[in-house]
């Protein structure tokens, strides 16, 4: 009698551990609650690149109870020397108001004219992500600044290039702007030894002719960026492009796909996670000055069938594979 009642006690008891678990203190969410985080933008709502880094920071954040500010200052067309210090002093005065934790500043003009002159060796944590190649001109990193620069996957597309190039000349057609012609100097420093050679456009028009142009001089167009191009009509480049390309084109940027043969670009979003789940580590405790600087390694592969037709490319089986997007089918119907 006594092992039956023991034997029921323990089976009585096993039974019960379920539900004696299940009843115990709940696990803890949103660990972060009560956190602030204050994402200074150089852009605006709305920009791809921005809208990318957005998602990202976003979704690292998913559930951690941070609580997420954004202040946008708008630089992208505002190129002003004294609207854009007045769009970090905006900036400064809203962390001065919600008082963030960390910061996160995307790009080359929040840590000019926000990071540097203001937030620089203070008590305030600082996480970059977007900054071109190099930081070192910003004195960063430093005991309260880190972040990930942003390189361009140039090699990448030039191989793909050169697979179907007849030589080796590369010519490099974009916008006219500061930022493009600072990329012409580093792409000649660093990878082709000053031999690449550069189209700078003004407008649209010039765009066409040294379109036409470059290709009379080189194997193959690296067309960059037709952002702040005056007169830029995406229906009408495409069109023009489909009917005058005859060598391989390439970009690095996903909003160019339409355009070119060939897109390997960044991903957005790994700037985004990246600076979000750095600044989570810094809520944990570690010092933004014991965080090494990182460096975006993610790309994306897009193939154009319009662009590459157009252009009399044949594209392998594998090459299809192995793309991460391929657009343009319509052209081959």
């Amino acid at each position: 009698m006594l092992r039956k009642k023991l034997a029921s006690s323990f089976l009585l008891f096993f039974l019960l551990q379920p539900a004696l678990a299940l009843s115990g203190p709940a696990k803890t969410s949103q660990p972060y609650q009560g956190k602030k985080i204050l994402w200074v933008d150089s852009y605006h709502e709305g920009y791809a690149w921005t809208a990318g880094i957005e998602r990202g920071i976003r979704q690292s954040l998913q559930g951690s109870g941070v609580e997420l500010r954004i202040e946008r200052m708008n630089t992208k067309w505002i190129v002003e020397e004294g609207c854009r210090k007045q769009a970090a002093l905006k900036a400064k005065s809203v962390i001065k108001e919600f008082r963030p934790d960390v910061v996160i500043a995307s790009d080359d003009n929040a840590a000019k004219y926000l990071v540097v002159p203001y937030l620089k060796n203070t008590t305030t944590p600082v996480v970059f992500c977007g900054i071109n190649w190099d930081a070192s001109p910003y004195g960063f990193p430093c005991r309260n600044v880190t972040g990930m620069v942003e390189v361009e996957p140039v090699m990448a597309l030039v191989r793909h290039l050169r697979r179907y190039a007849k030589g080796s000349r590369l010519g490099y057609l974009s916008a006219d702007t500061a930022t493009e012609r600072k990329l012409v100097g580093v792409y000649n420093k660093y990878f082709f030894n000053g031999q690449m050679k550069s189209y700078l456009a003004k407008n649209f028009t010039e765009f066409k002719e040294l379109f036409l142009q470059a290709q009379q001089e080189v194997d193959m167009v690296y067309i960059a960026n037709h952002s702040d191009m005056p007169g830029w009509d995406p229906v009408l480049a495409e069109e023009f492009l489909a009917q005058n390309v005859a060598l391989p084109t390439g970009s690095r940027l996903a909003y160019m796909e339409r355009f070119v043969a060939f897109t390997v670009a960044k991903v957005p979003e790994e700037q985004g996670e990246w600076a979000a789940s750095t600044a989570l580590r810094i809520l944990d405790g570690t010092k933004p000055g014991n965080i090494p600087l990182a460096a975006n390694e993610k790309a994306s592969l897009t193939l154009n069938l319009k662009m590459a037709e157009a252009a009399g490319i044949q594209l392998p089986v594998e090459a299809l594979t192995a793309a991460n997007k391929v657009i343009g089918q319509e052209a081959l119907r």
